[in-house]
Protein backbone atom coordinates (compact mmCIF):
# COMPACT_ATOMS: atom_id res chain seq x y z
CA UNK A 1 0.00 0.00 0.00
CA UNK A 2 1.47 3.71 -0.95
CA UNK A 3 0.98 6.71 1.24
CA UNK A 4 1.94 10.12 0.40
CA UNK A 5 1.24 13.33 2.09
CA UNK A 6 1.58 15.70 -0.92
CA UNK A 7 -1.65 15.83 -3.10
CA UNK A 8 -1.41 13.24 -6.15
CA UNK A 9 -2.59 16.46 -8.39
CA UNK A 10 0.46 18.04 -7.30
CA UNK A 11 2.91 15.66 -8.34
CA UNK A 12 1.19 15.02 -12.07
CA UNK A 13 1.64 18.45 -12.32
CA UNK A 14 4.95 18.94 -11.18
CA UNK A 15 5.94 16.05 -13.23
CA UNK A 16 3.84 17.61 -16.32
CA UNK A 17 6.01 20.90 -15.51
CA UNK A 18 9.18 19.02 -16.07
CA UNK A 19 8.21 17.64 -19.54
CA UNK A 20 7.44 21.41 -20.85
CA UNK A 21 10.91 22.90 -19.94
CA UNK A 22 12.69 20.10 -21.50
CA UNK A 23 10.70 21.04 -24.42
CA UNK A 24 7.64 18.58 -24.91
CA UNK A 25 4.82 20.19 -26.85
CA UNK A 26 1.57 21.28 -25.49
CA UNK A 27 -0.41 18.70 -27.41
CA UNK A 28 2.37 15.90 -26.02
CA UNK A 29 1.74 17.54 -22.99
CA UNK A 30 -2.17 17.20 -22.70
CA UNK A 31 -1.69 13.32 -23.94
CA UNK A 32 0.06 12.44 -21.06
CA UNK A 33 -2.16 14.41 -18.68
CA UNK A 34 -5.15 12.34 -20.10
CA UNK A 35 -3.08 9.43 -19.55
CA UNK A 36 -1.95 9.97 -16.42
CA UNK A 37 -5.73 10.76 -15.14
CA UNK A 38 -6.84 7.36 -15.31
CA UNK A 39 -3.86 6.57 -12.41
CA UNK A 40 -4.83 9.38 -10.81
CA UNK A 41 -8.51 8.61 -10.46
CA UNK A 42 -7.54 4.49 -9.85
CA UNK A 43 -5.50 5.42 -6.65
CA UNK A 44 -7.85 7.70 -4.74
CA UNK A 45 -10.94 4.67 -5.55
CA UNK A 46 -7.88 2.44 -4.56
CA UNK A 47 -6.84 3.98 -0.98
CA UNK A 48 -3.04 5.57 -2.19
CA UNK A 49 -1.68 7.86 -0.06
CA UNK A 50 1.14 9.69 -1.50
CA UNK A 51 4.29 8.97 1.08
CA UNK A 52 7.26 6.36 0.31
CA UNK A 53 5.60 6.02 -3.11
CA UNK A 54 6.39 2.26 -3.61
CA UNK A 55 3.87 -0.05 -6.04
CA UNK A 56 4.32 -3.55 -5.41
CA UNK A 57 3.64 -6.40 -8.61
CA UNK A 58 -0.47 -6.90 -6.83
CA UNK A 59 -0.97 -3.21 -6.81
CA UNK A 60 0.41 -2.86 -10.70
CA UNK A 61 -1.63 -5.74 -11.73
CA UNK A 62 -4.91 -4.28 -10.31
CA UNK A 63 -4.12 -1.18 -11.76
CA UNK A 64 -4.01 -2.82 -15.23
CA UNK A 65 -7.60 -4.85 -14.38
CA UNK A 66 -8.82 -1.03 -13.86
CA UNK A 67 -7.68 -0.18 -17.11
CA UNK A 68 -8.55 -2.77 -19.03
CA UNK A 69 -12.44 -2.63 -17.37
CA UNK A 70 -12.44 0.89 -19.23
CA UNK A 71 -12.33 -0.58 -22.06
CA UNK A 72 -8.85 0.46 -23.28
CA UNK A 73 -6.60 -0.61 -26.05
CA UNK A 74 -3.87 -2.75 -25.23
CA UNK A 75 -1.48 0.56 -26.87
CA UNK A 76 -3.04 3.16 -24.33
CA UNK A 77 -2.96 0.59 -21.44
CA UNK A 78 0.96 0.34 -22.22
CA UNK A 79 1.38 3.82 -22.62
CA UNK A 80 -0.96 4.30 -19.21
CA UNK A 81 1.64 2.48 -17.31
CA UNK A 82 4.44 3.54 -19.14
CA UNK A 83 3.69 7.52 -18.02
CA UNK A 84 2.78 6.33 -14.73
CA UNK A 85 6.45 4.45 -14.07
CA UNK A 86 7.92 7.61 -14.73
CA UNK A 87 5.68 9.63 -13.02
CA UNK A 88 6.10 7.15 -9.91
CA UNK A 89 10.09 7.32 -10.27
CA UNK A 90 9.70 11.17 -10.48
CA UNK A 91 8.20 11.40 -7.52
CA UNK A 92 10.95 9.20 -5.68
CA UNK A 93 9.15 6.00 -5.03
CA UNK A 94 9.75 2.39 -6.67
CA UNK A 95 8.10 0.48 -9.51
CA UNK A 96 8.48 -2.62 -8.76
CA UNK A 97 7.32 -4.67 -11.51
CA UNK A 98 8.67 -6.38 -14.56
CA UNK A 99 7.60 -5.93 -17.93
CA UNK A 100 6.51 -9.59 -18.31
CA UNK A 101 3.84 -8.53 -16.76
CA UNK A 102 2.17 -6.90 -19.05
CA UNK A 103 2.66 -9.23 -21.85
CA UNK A 104 1.79 -12.10 -19.50
CA UNK A 105 -1.41 -10.59 -18.97
CA UNK A 106 -2.36 -9.59 -21.99
CA UNK A 107 -1.75 -12.90 -23.84
CA UNK A 108 -4.01 -14.47 -21.05
CA UNK A 109 -6.85 -11.90 -21.85
CA UNK A 110 -6.48 -12.08 -26.12
CA UNK A 111 -6.05 -16.05 -26.14
CA UNK A 112 -9.24 -16.35 -24.34
CA UNK A 113 -11.60 -17.44 -27.12
CA UNK A 114 -15.13 -15.80 -27.71
CA UNK A 115 -18.02 -17.33 -26.28
CA UNK A 116 -21.02 -18.42 -29.07
CA UNK A 117 -23.39 -15.34 -28.03
CA UNK A 118 -20.20 -12.85 -28.10
CA UNK A 119 -19.73 -14.23 -31.75
CA UNK A 120 -23.22 -13.97 -32.71
CA UNK A 121 -23.37 -10.21 -31.37
CA UNK A 122 -20.52 -9.26 -33.63
CA UNK A 123 -21.86 -10.62 -36.26
CA UNK A 124 -24.90 -9.41 -36.04
CA UNK A 125 -23.81 -6.19 -35.60
CA UNK A 126 -21.57 -5.74 -38.22
CA UNK A 127 -24.30 -7.16 -40.41
CA UNK A 128 -26.44 -4.46 -40.05
CA UNK A 129 -23.21 -1.62 -39.38
CA UNK A 130 -20.54 -2.41 -41.38
CA UNK A 131 -20.83 -5.33 -44.01
CA UNK A 132 -16.65 -4.55 -45.15
CA UNK A 133 -15.84 -5.82 -41.39
CA UNK A 134 -18.86 -8.14 -41.40
CA UNK A 135 -17.41 -10.20 -43.86
CA UNK A 136 -13.43 -9.71 -42.32
CA UNK A 137 -14.63 -10.85 -38.98
CA UNK A 138 -16.35 -13.87 -40.89
CA UNK A 139 -12.83 -15.13 -42.77
CA UNK A 140 -11.03 -14.29 -39.54
CA UNK A 141 -12.90 -16.28 -37.66
CA UNK A 142 -13.88 -18.78 -40.45
CA UNK A 143 -10.01 -19.62 -41.28
CA UNK A 144 -8.36 -18.84 -38.12
CA UNK A 145 -6.34 -16.39 -39.68
CA UNK A 146 -3.53 -13.33 -38.90
CA UNK A 147 -5.09 -10.27 -39.72
CA UNK A 148 -2.22 -9.82 -41.80
CA UNK A 149 -2.87 -12.68 -43.45
CA UNK A 150 -6.16 -12.20 -44.01
CA UNK A 151 -6.25 -8.31 -44.95
CA UNK A 152 -4.32 -9.61 -48.10
CA UNK A 153 -6.35 -12.56 -49.45
CA UNK A 154 -7.84 -12.46 -52.80
CA UNK A 155 -10.64 -13.89 -54.17
CA UNK A 156 -9.19 -16.65 -56.03
CA UNK A 157 -7.32 -17.56 -52.53
CA UNK A 158 -10.63 -18.67 -51.62
CA UNK A 159 -11.04 -22.35 -53.03
CA UNK A 160 -13.73 -25.53 -53.43
CA UNK A 161 -12.11 -28.75 -52.49
CA UNK A 162 -14.57 -32.04 -52.84
CA UNK A 163 -17.51 -29.86 -51.63
CA UNK A 164 -15.95 -28.19 -49.13
CA UNK A 165 -14.44 -24.55 -48.74
CA UNK A 166 -10.77 -23.82 -48.38
CA UNK A 167 -8.69 -20.64 -47.72
CA UNK A 168 -5.04 -21.05 -49.91
CA UNK A 169 -2.46 -18.83 -47.96
CA UNK A 170 0.22 -17.65 -50.09
CA UNK A 171 3.73 -17.86 -48.72
CA UNK A 172 4.27 -14.52 -49.60
CA UNK A 173 1.67 -12.82 -47.07
CA UNK A 174 2.36 -15.91 -44.57
CA UNK A 175 4.23 -15.39 -41.20
CA UNK A 176 6.80 -18.11 -42.03
CA UNK A 177 6.50 -17.86 -45.82
CA UNK A 178 5.30 -21.15 -46.18
CA UNK A 179 1.74 -21.62 -48.05
CA UNK A 180 -0.99 -23.79 -46.42
CA UNK A 181 -4.76 -24.49 -46.61
CA UNK A 182 -7.32 -24.55 -43.97
CA UNK A 183 -11.26 -25.43 -44.04
CA UNK A 184 -14.21 -23.14 -43.86
CA UNK A 185 -16.27 -23.86 -40.41
CA UNK A 186 -18.64 -21.13 -40.89
CA UNK A 187 -22.06 -22.47 -40.37
CA UNK A 188 -25.61 -21.59 -41.29
CA UNK A 189 -26.75 -17.92 -42.47
CA UNK A 190 -22.82 -16.73 -42.17
CA UNK A 191 -21.43 -19.66 -44.58
CA UNK A 192 -24.15 -18.72 -46.62
CA UNK A 193 -23.02 -14.78 -46.52
CA UNK A 194 -19.48 -15.58 -46.88
CA UNK A 195 -20.36 -17.80 -49.92
CA UNK A 196 -22.36 -15.19 -51.54
CA UNK A 197 -19.59 -12.20 -50.46
CA UNK A 198 -16.83 -14.70 -52.55
CA UNK A 199 -18.88 -15.09 -55.23
CA UNK A 200 -19.65 -11.18 -55.85
CA UNK A 201 -15.61 -10.84 -55.45
CA UNK A 202 -14.71 -13.18 -58.26
CA UNK A 203 -15.91 -10.83 -60.90
CA UNK A 204 -13.49 -9.94 -63.07
CA UNK A 205 -13.29 -7.00 -62.53
CA UNK A 206 -12.28 -7.34 -58.53
CA UNK A 207 -10.39 -10.46 -59.38
CA UNK A 208 -6.92 -8.77 -59.09
CA UNK A 209 -7.95 -6.76 -55.74
CA UNK A 210 -7.75 -7.98 -52.33
CA UNK A 211 -10.69 -8.94 -50.60
CA UNK A 212 -10.92 -6.03 -48.31
CA UNK A 213 -10.42 -3.48 -50.99
CA UNK A 214 -13.80 -1.18 -51.56
CA UNK A 215 -14.79 1.92 -52.07
CA UNK A 216 -15.49 4.48 -49.04
CA UNK A 217 -18.60 6.98 -49.85
CA UNK A 218 -18.02 9.08 -47.44
CA UNK A 219 -13.77 9.35 -47.90
CA UNK A 220 -15.23 9.30 -51.72
CA UNK A 221 -11.91 6.85 -52.25
CA UNK A 222 -10.81 3.73 -52.51
CA UNK A 223 -9.98 2.23 -49.06
CA UNK A 224 -7.78 -1.65 -48.72
CA UNK A 225 -7.34 -2.48 -45.21
CA UNK A 226 -4.72 -3.23 -43.42
CA UNK A 227 -3.72 -4.47 -40.19
CA UNK A 228 -3.41 -0.96 -38.14
CA UNK A 229 -6.70 0.48 -39.27
CA UNK A 230 -8.68 -2.92 -38.49
CA UNK A 231 -6.91 -2.53 -34.76
CA UNK A 232 -8.11 0.79 -34.38
CA UNK A 233 -11.85 -0.23 -35.77
CA UNK A 234 -11.61 -3.56 -33.27
CA UNK A 235 -10.72 -1.22 -30.74
CA UNK A 236 -13.76 1.30 -30.97
CA UNK A 237 -16.18 -1.82 -31.79
CA UNK A 238 -15.08 -2.94 -28.70
CA UNK A 239 -16.56 -0.16 -26.79
CA UNK A 240 -19.97 0.15 -28.65
CA UNK A 241 -20.62 -3.62 -27.57
CA UNK A 242 -18.62 -4.51 -24.57
CA UNK A 243 -16.48 -7.06 -25.88
CA UNK A 244 -12.72 -7.36 -25.91
CA UNK A 245 -12.81 -7.71 -29.97
CA UNK A 246 -9.49 -8.16 -31.19
CA UNK A 247 -8.65 -9.68 -34.12
CA UNK A 248 -6.45 -12.68 -32.83
CA UNK A 249 -9.34 -13.52 -30.76
CA UNK A 250 -11.18 -14.84 -33.44
CA UNK A 251 -8.21 -17.19 -34.74
CA UNK A 252 -7.85 -18.33 -31.13
CA UNK A 253 -11.45 -18.73 -31.25
CA UNK A 254 -10.84 -21.42 -34.48
CA UNK A 255 -8.42 -23.16 -33.24
CA UNK A 256 -10.37 -23.66 -29.86
CA UNK A 257 -13.28 -25.62 -31.46
CA UNK A 258 -10.51 -27.53 -33.57
CA UNK A 259 -9.54 -28.65 -29.99
CA UNK A 260 -12.68 -29.24 -28.79
CA UNK A 261 -14.11 -31.13 -32.15
CA UNK A 262 -11.06 -33.10 -30.96
CA UNK A 263 -9.15 -32.94 -34.37
CA UNK A 264 -5.54 -33.90 -34.29
CA UNK A 265 -2.70 -31.03 -32.79
CA UNK A 266 -0.29 -31.55 -35.84
CA UNK A 267 -3.47 -31.07 -38.18
CA UNK A 268 -4.79 -28.30 -36.32
CA UNK A 269 -1.28 -26.98 -36.51
CA UNK A 270 -1.04 -27.21 -40.25
CA UNK A 271 -4.05 -25.50 -40.91
CA UNK A 272 -3.36 -22.31 -39.01
CA UNK A 273 0.01 -22.26 -39.45
CA UNK A 274 2.11 -22.73 -36.48
CA UNK A 275 5.66 -22.74 -36.64
CA UNK A 276 5.93 -25.15 -33.73
CA UNK A 277 3.30 -28.16 -33.04
CA UNK A 278 4.17 -27.28 -29.41
CA UNK A 279 2.34 -23.77 -29.80
CA UNK A 280 -0.49 -25.22 -30.83
CA UNK A 281 -0.60 -27.79 -28.23
CA UNK A 282 -0.90 -25.30 -25.60
CA UNK A 283 -4.97 -24.92 -26.26
CA UNK A 284 -5.12 -28.51 -25.87
CA UNK A 285 -3.77 -27.94 -22.34
CA UNK A 286 -5.90 -24.93 -21.46
CA UNK A 287 -9.44 -26.28 -22.56
CA UNK A 288 -9.78 -29.20 -20.46
CA UNK A 289 -13.02 -28.55 -18.32
CA UNK A 290 -16.40 -30.23 -19.91
CA UNK A 291 -18.18 -27.14 -19.90
CA UNK A 292 -15.57 -25.08 -22.10
CA UNK A 293 -15.40 -27.92 -24.64
CA UNK A 294 -19.03 -28.33 -24.76
CA UNK A 295 -19.45 -24.70 -25.16
CA UNK A 296 -17.45 -24.08 -28.40
CA UNK A 297 -18.80 -27.53 -30.07
CA UNK A 298 -22.43 -25.42 -29.66
CA UNK A 299 -20.35 -22.40 -32.54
Amino acid sequence: MIVLNENLKDKINSYLNKLKKSGLSDKSIETYKNLLNHFEIWAEDYGLLLDNLVLMETDIEKFIDYLKSKNLSPTTIKMVLNRTKELVEFAGGKWLADKRIYRKRSQTESAKPYSELELKQIFNHLKITNKVYYYLTLTLYGFGLRVSEAVQLLPDDIIEKENQIFVRVRPEISKFNKSREAPLILKGEYRDDFIDFIVKRKHPKLKDKTLFTYYNDVQKKIITLDRHNVKSYFHLLSKDLGINITAHRFRDTYISYMVAKGIKPITVSKWVGHKDVNTTLKYYTKLTTKDELEELQKI
